[in-house]
């Protein structure tokens, strides 16, 4: 496995010093040291670290309980969630009745709001890999009401910017997704061929325009005919979706693109 998909488990409390270095010695050793980590420290909750009533490998009841989930209604294309009307059933949203995305469906297990924001935010931020496990759980869930991909593929990074963070976060997410779900897994089947700006920084028109050809397609053959699974760890507006998936479809030739991120930006 390659530095950039490293994946570690979450230590317990009261062991910060010895996480931060052994943090360190998995980066350098890789698989071995996911391993060591689970030889040497007790797995604790990835929400409020308690190491007790831990029904799931990551998160306590009550922090599952209260991790706020995306749920109908919703739009069944994009799967943004109608907070507003609860009692409504699930119709497309302005966006989709346009039709303005590229990908045949979307969907994100939670709000990007509380502890797994925050969880994000270390991953990126901060090189807290150790996240990655909690927050593919949330994945799997979301994963269970969609076909099955033939291939999962990440949003990719450029490489500037992927050597200044040392990791893809969504390379990390989607290939520990693709060994639990027992899908191949490509990280060279697309690249971002553009440097662009930080997606935060924008509104959604600059968005689109931001990601306009930012994409191409380096491996055609691997999804080809094929049903993708496009793994990212938020969607705020959608468009990196949509552009990789328009490629995908454009120019590899993919039959079907599903997206799936850990969260979903509820903007107004």
């Amino acid at each position: 496995m390659k530095p950039a998909e490293i994946v570690v488990e979450q230590p317990g409390r009261g062991v910060a010093a010895l996480r931060k270095t052994l943090r360190l010695v998995g980066s350098a050793l890789g698989f071995a040291g996911s391993v060591l980590l689970d030889l040497c420290l007790p797995t604790s909750c990835a929400g409020c670290q308690s190491m007790e009533n831990r029904p799931r490998s990551s998160w306590c009841a009550g922090c599952w309980d209260q991790i706020p989930r995306v749920v109908s209604p919703l739009c069944p294309k994009c799967g943004k969630p109608f907070r507003d009307s609860p009692l409504s059933s699930d119709h497309l949203c302005g966006e989709c009745i346009a039709p303005g995305y590229h990908f045949d469906t979307a969907r994100s297990a939670v709000a990007h709001e509380g502890i797994v924001r925050s969880r994000i935010h270390q991953l990126k931020f901060e090189g807290r890999i150790e996240w990655v496990p909690p927050l593919v759980e949330l994945l799997e869930t979301t994963c269970a009401g969609l076909p099955l991909p033939e291939i999962v593929l990440p949003v990719p990074l450029h490489l500037k910017r992927l050597k200044e963070r040392g990791f893809n976060q969504s390379g990390l997410l989607a290939g520990e997704l693709a060994r639990r779900l027992g899908a191949p897994v490509s990280f060279n089947a697309i690249a971002r061929k553009n440097r662009t700006q930080p997606q935060t920084r924008l509104n959604r028109k600059e968005r689109l325009e931001n990601v306009k050809g930012a994409f191409e397609i380096r491996r055609a053959q691997s999804v080809r005919g094929r049903r993708i699974l496009l793994i990212d760890d938020v969607f705020t507006t959608g468009a990196t979706l949509s552009e990789c998936s328009r490629i995908l479809k454009r120019k590899g030739g993919a039959s079907e693109v599903h997206a799936v991120t850990v969260t979903r930006a509820l903007l107004g």
